[in-house]
């Protein structure tokens, strides 16, 4: 996938979580970094959700790379990066927000959130990543 056809699609991912927030639990999402702690509060919901009655694997997939795609287009237009594809495992591929020579998995981190450690905040997340981007 070139690089431009991989920015739409993450691009077009962003709009789906923005529209899943608003639609399914009446959140904004406005692309500033402190909508980030919207995204916390609907990824706890996912979290609770997943203990009581666990998500398909189907659905979780597509909510962890919605959100993870919102968030990255937040990092990359507050602090800066491009939408990466990373193959270097055929059976693992993921996208991932490059900058400079680091890399940020952030639908990773959902899916960690959602499924095992409701304490991760993504804002706390792209808040280190932003120092760490910055060194």
């Amino acid at each position: 996938m070139h690089s431009q056809e991989l920015k739409e699609l993450m691009q077009g991912s962003a709009q789906d979580a923005i529209a899943y927030a608003a639609e399914q639990n009446q959140l904004t999402l406005d692309y500033s970094l402190d909508s980030l702690h919207v995204v916390d509060q609907l990824l706890s919901r996912l979290h609770d959700d997943q203990q009581q009655r666990p998500h398909s694997g189907e659905m979780l997939f597509t909510l962890c790379n919605i959100m993870g795609a919102y968030v990255g287009e937040v990092f990359i237009r507050n602090v800066g990066g491009d939408w990466q594809s990373n193959n270097s495992d055929n059976t693992a591929p993921y996208m991932a927000v490059g900058f400079g020579e680091r890399e940020f998995p952030f639908a990773s981190v959902c899916y960690h959130k959602i499924t095992n450690e409701d304490s991760i905040s993504l804002q706390d997340y792209v808040r280190q990543a932003k120092e760490n981007a910055m060194q």
